[in-house]
């Protein structure tokens, strides 16, 4: 049956929609034992589906037909299955496909299917399997249970594993779509939650997006005519490696999801002798270290050719929860990461992008960061005694006003620092935060301001203070402080005026 035939029915079909017959024709044609008449249906009811999906597909779904193209994803046949495939994408769309639990009873047929079709080489029946199984896992109701076992689970895992290292592109990138969206918490709360399942999709997805884009930068462009070629290619990267930092975003909030469930911390089943390698514990861990050694070399090296503001704000989210799903490294990983010059990173996409009401997302997402690299930061100073409760807590409310506010480039910040004009409530806030980043990042090695510069800026800061009779918080004092003595070290000068108005703030 070729496509204008196709369109005709459907046409046909719509002209007479209160002829409840046809799914049962259809029906009966899926159910027959020639091929060529299964695959005909198939067709003829994606065509009906394209043509009018709101209107037909609740009749097909009543009909059972969900049921049936299951059932013919065991097939030998490639065109049977891509058209079943096909088919239940399109009726997928329809919300009576899960109310009446055809997805739970038809799980493990396109499970099964995947794996088998895998091993073929079909590409189109590979990217449309993958694409059926993301709809039914971004789709599926939460109060109804896809996995009803964790065999079940473990097998959809391990056929996701071996689809996203697929040497096909296209096909990897569907996989990683699918891995997002198969990690979530209702997906994979069949205990016991296999933790090492998890970890090895995790990295087959971070390896073979590691691959790709190496295999790109390997590629050296020769030319005006490579020059657009490189430029689709760095595109089709930062695509690929999005979609990758999606998937590890959903694998971090499942990690947080799972912190407040007593039964998902480890494996019931394990021995007590044993390893507790298949824990939440070691999961946690695994995340912070596959962020470490994979995630952020990777962005990385994507930002030395572009920086896409979508792809940031998911980065640093993922920074952001490692917060909470490591709390034990939260200071320890705050320090390497202030001292990779994160601080001044952060600073320069909120100036970048986030100027008046523009990427309010990623300026949310920025402030978040660096509001808790800040305070983790200043719990654990490397330079000064810890702070006392009562200053964390001001120091605390002053970041989480302040930082939203900034999005000035760094000569920008240092002026508005340096102003000795009258300071309202709020200003003064965006400078306490303003000298708060650069004293941790100083701390840290991160001086992407001239000490002297600096120096200007802090004396000024300080003097405004004195004339308008104000007291800053201790931490901050502190901070100036610190940030005059280094760069006096490098400026060799401390005038007479800035000591007496030191004497008279303190």
């Amino acid at each position: 049956m070729n496509k204008d035939e196709l369109g005709e029915s459907a046409k046909n079909i719509e002209g007479s929609s209160g002829d409840t017959s046809l799914p049962l024709v259809l029906k009966k044609l899926l159910l027959s034992r020639d091929e060529t008449l299964q695959v005909a249906s198939a067709h003829c009811i994606t065509a009906v589906l394209v043509h009018s999906p709101a209107k037909h597909a609740p009749a097909f779904i009543h009909a059972d037909i969900p049921e049936f193209l299951f059932e013919h994803l065991s097939s030998s046949s490639e065109m049977l299955v891509w058209s079943s495939y096909n088919c239940l994408t399109l009726l997928a769309e329809e919300p009576l496909f899960f109310s009446k639990c055809h997805t739970v009873y038809g799980i493990e047929a396109v499970v099964r299917s995947l794996q088998g079709s895998l091993e073929m080489n079909n590409t189109e029946l590979h990217k449309q399997g993958l694409l059926l199984f993301t709809e039914i896992l971004t789709r599926q109701p939460e109060e109804i249970k896809l996995f009803t076992n964790s065999a079940m689970c473990r097998d959809a895992g391990r056929a996701l594993q071996e689809a996203v290292s697929s040497p096909v592109l296209e096909v990897a990138a569907e996989a990683v779509k699918a891995t997002s969206a198969f990690l979530r918490k209702d997906h994979q709360s069949a205990p016991p939650v296999q933790y090492g399942e998890l970890q090895s999709l995790l990295e087959a997805m971070l390896n073979r997006c590691a691959e790709f884009s190496q295999t790109l930068l390997n590629r050296r462009p020769l030319g005006h005519a490579s020059s657009r070629n490189s430029e689709k290619a760095i595109l089709q990267r930062g695509k690929f490696l999005l979609s990758t930092l999606e998937g590890f975003r959903s694998a971090c909030r499942l990690a947080i999801e799972f912190q407040s469930e007593p039964s998902a911390q480890e494996n019931p089943f394990t021995a007590p002798s044993a390893k507790k390698e298949d824990t939440l514990e070691a999961f946690s861990e695994f995340l912070l270290s596959a962020c470490d050694s994979l995630c952020i070399p990777m962005v990385m090296r994507h930002l030395e050719q572009t920086t896409h503001p979508a792809l940031m704000e998911v980065f640093l989210s993922i920074l952001h929860s490692l917060f909470v799903i490591v709390p034990h490294m939260k200071e320890k990983f705050s320090k390497k990461l202030a001292a990779s010059s994160f601080i001044r990173l952060t600073l320069e996409l909120k100036a970048r992008f986030c100027s008046g009401l523009s990427h309010s997302a990623l300026n949310q997402v920025c402030s978040n960061f660096l509001y808790y690299m800040c305070l983790n930061l200043l719990s654990a100073p490397e330079k000064t005694g810890p702070p006392s409760e009562e200053e964390l807590s001001a120091v605390s409310e002053l970041l989480q006003h302040g930082l939203p506010q900034i999005s000035s480039r760094s000569p920008e910040s240092l002026a508005f620092l340096s102003d000795r004009q009258y300071m309202e409530g709020a200003a003064r806030q965006r400078q306490y935060c303003i000298l708060l980043l650069f004293y941790l990042a100083y701390i840290h090695e991160d001086r992407f301001v001239s000490e002297a510069e600096l120096f200007e800026a802090v004396q000024s800061f300080l003097l405004s203070l004195q004339d308008q009779g104000e007291r800053p918080p201790l931490v901050v004092f502190k901070a100036s402080i610190y940030l005059l003595a280094i760069c006096q070290d490098k400026d060799n000068t401390l005038h007479e005026q800035l000591h007496s108005s030191l004497i008279s703030i303190s």
